[in-house]
Order: C-alpha cells, then structure tokens, then sequence
C-alpha cells in the first residue's frame, strides 16, 4: 500500500483553517503567569532539535523557521513541503511548598513551503507567539473585611502569528527573508473567590474573569551569506530581527456568584496600543555534504512597559549529520541532530532573572520518497526553589516532513 502523502497533506491544511493547534492543556511553568507568558522564539520544527539553533543553518533537506532567508536554500527533487511537530511535555515543578508532575500534548505549529523557481521560496503557516497555562492557589483578605477568601487563580491562552515568508536568493552567496505576520490571540485570567468562613454580611463566592484580547502586525527580517564556499563546504553568516509589531490590547471583565448564572458585573475596554518585544539574532554554520555544526547569539529587548521582564541573551549550539540522505541504504539514510543552549532569563523574580538551559538529541527515518518522521527528545531547567519554583521538563517532538512534487506533470519519451 502506498503511503497517501497528497491526502494527507490535504488533510493537514483543512484542520488548520478549521481548528485550534492546541490538543490538550494542563497547567504548565509557572513563570507563564508573567506578561504574554513564554516566549517561543519561533523555536519549531527543525531547530527544535538543534537546541534552538539555526540563524546560519541552511539546510538543504528541512525547513529551518529561525531565519526568513534560509528556506530557499532547500534543494531536492520536490517543490512543496509540509511541515509540522506534536509534542508531549512531561513537566516537574518544585516550589518550597510543594512538587508536582505535569503532562500536555500538542500540536505546535504548520507550515507549508513551496519553490517557485530555482531562487524564491515562500513559505505560510502558523506558529505559537508565546504560552500561558498556569494555576495558583491562596489565602486573600478584601480591604474593610475580617472574613478570608480561598482563592483559586487559572491563566491559559497562547498568541499565535500567521505568517508569509518569502525568500529570495540575490546572489549565489547571499539570500534574504522577509516574513510578515497577523498577531492573534487571547489570555484568560480565571479567578475563585470562596469564603472560607459562614460569617453574616460575608460577600458569597464568585468568580472574577478578566479576558486580554490581542490582535497586530508585525514582522521578521533575515539575511544569510556564504563567506567561504570549497566544493561541498560552506561557512554560513546568518542575521535575523524580530521587529516590534504593531499590537492592540483589549481587556474584558465579568463577575459572577459561584452558583448563578447570572453576571453581576460585564464591562468591556477599548483597543489600546501596546509596545511590544524585538529580538536580534546572529549565527555561523559549518557546512559539509553530511555535516553541518552551527552556533547563535540571541538579544531579546522589552520596553520599560514590562515591569517584570529584563533584557536577556542566549547562546545556543547545534549539529546535525546525514550520511546519505537520497541513499538506498536504511542506517545510512538516518540524520542525527543534537545542540544546547543557555539563556540568561527575561523574567524577574524579586529583581533576580530567571535563567534556562537545556539540550535536545533527535534521530530522523524516511517514510517514503522524500518524506520523514524526525524523534527528538528535549531537556530544559528553569529557575530554582529559592525564586518561584524550579522546573524541569522532559518532551518528545514528533515532526512530520512531508514533501512531494506538486503543481507539475509527468513527461515520458
């Protein structure tokens, strides 16, 4: 039986114009309660694997979302290209108080990426902005009252971008990228309010909800230049900029008893401008025939309107090694990847940031033609007991690399 690539990549684009990425939530690093929550710094797919390197990574066989400019780089006997990851998390959160273990699974971005000539590629799709999913629980008392409340605190939602990028090879050694997106999304804080005593007067039980809508423009530039080319060996110069998008933040807010259906109070706010993060990445690659070895430099700048954020760096480091991609030979058709990194933190914890560090390994299989199935297993630690928790995460990525001819006819003499 042949393996239905064309069906299947079908089937992939209905369900992103149709239905949500996220597949499963629970509660995820507390340190998502800050702002936005956690940045994802177009971390998928390929990179995902190489620890998050990839401003000078022009790979030849996958589709790298770290710089604009590297995706027309892509060679092979294809021109479309699907490509997609699902991920499972297994968290574990150490406060002073407590420790708990955290499962999710999701379906994190889709992107579709088409050659239409021998110098220009563009790629659409959609992609995760940042993550909040978090819960907490605490004892607070009301201004002018005695009585105590149990409070019962739950955040969750995601910005996502849908983006165009096109790619454009101005020179044998020197390609560019430019990649503007549609900023969406929403944040819910979600907060219980029960009365922790049957005390006459007491206020009852109910809940506060407060919903941040967030839609804007923005977009990524990136450039890529080969400085030294011998043969099959290339050294790779790479610079990306996440550019300050345009965003506008509208706040809503309902009150509500625990056990009516009615609202007490509903309001709902005007779109306001909000300022926004950039980043400014630069990298250097490596690359031979099987191998290619790449390093990044990362800045993330926010503005003084994030209280809560510092500006933060990364270094990050990756390899990957494919004996011989278009081989008939199983072992020899598998790619390897591995890399690590470490971040200073953006986040502030009583005026202390938040640092991260981890690395990932990942083992690639053909399915059939030119299509892969890429395992790659990642390890992260963030923060400690003695801020607001240490967390440490175990994931799996299964990315789908699903490529085709398409839009061209066979031709037999």
């Amino acid at each position: 039986m042949v393996f239905p690539i064309r069906a299947l990549c079908l089937y992939v684009i209905s369900f992103m114009l149709t239905g949500t990425l996220l597949a499963q939530r629970g509660d995820g690093s507390l340190y998502s309660s800050y702002g936005i929550g956690l940045i994802n710094n177009d971390n998928v797919g390929y990179s995902t694997r190489l620890g998050g390197t990839g401003v000078a990574v022009q790979s030849p066989y996958f589709l790298n979302h770290i710089n604009p400019a590297s995706s027309v780089g892509i060679l092979g006997a294809y021109n479309f290209m699907i490509d997609a990851d699902v991920k499972y998390q297994m968290m574990n959160i150490s406060t002073s108080e407590e420790n708990i273990d955290i499962n999710r699974t999701n379906l994190s971005h889709v992107a579709f990426w088409l050659k239409v000539s021998k110098s220009s590629a563009f790629t659409f799709g959609l992609m995760p902005i940042s993550s909040v999913d978090n819960s907490f629980l605490e004892t607070t008392y009301f201004v002018g009252s005695a009585d105590p409340y149990s409070k019962y605190t739950k955040n969750y939602g995601d910005i996502s971008k849908v983006f165009l990028n096109y790619a454009y090879s101005l020179h044998p050694r020197l390609s560019l990228g430019v990649r503007p997106y549609y900023l969406f999304g929403h944040i819910n804080n979600t907060n219980l309010y029960e009365v922790q005593s049957d005390v006459y007067g007491s206020v009852d039980s109910f809940y506060l909800n407060l919903k941040n809508n967030y839609s804007g423009v923005g977009v990524d530039l990136g450039m890529q230049y080969i400085a030294y080319k011998n043969k099959d060996k290339k050294l790779i110069l790479g610079l990306t900029y996440n550019a300050p998008a345009s965003v506008s933040e509208q706040l809503s807010e309902e009150v509500q008893l625990l056990d009516s259906d009615s609202l007490l109070y509903e309001s709902s706010g005007e779109m306001e401008a909000m300022d926004f993060f950039q980043s400014a990445k630069a990298g250097i690659s490596y690359q031979t025939k099987n191998w290619i070895i790449a390093a990044d430099y990362t800045y993330k700048y926010f503005p003084d309107s994030w209280e809560d954020y510092t500006p933060a760096q990364q270094v990050s480091f990756g390899a990957e090694y494919v004996p011989d991609f278009y081989g008939y030979s199983f072992p020899k058709q598998l790619n390897y990847s591995a890399g690590l990194y470490y971040d200073t933190g953006n986040y502030l914890f009583q005026n202390t940031p938040v640092n991260r560090w981890g690395f990932s390994a990942g083992i690639g299989f053909p399915v059939q033609n030119l299509t892969r199935l890429t395992l790659s297993y990642q390890y992260e630690k963030q923060g400690s007991t003695s801020l607001l928790s240490r967390e440490t995460t175990h994931g799996i990525t299964l990315n789908f690399n699903l490529a085709d001819i398409w839009f061209q006819k066979k031709g037999y003499k």
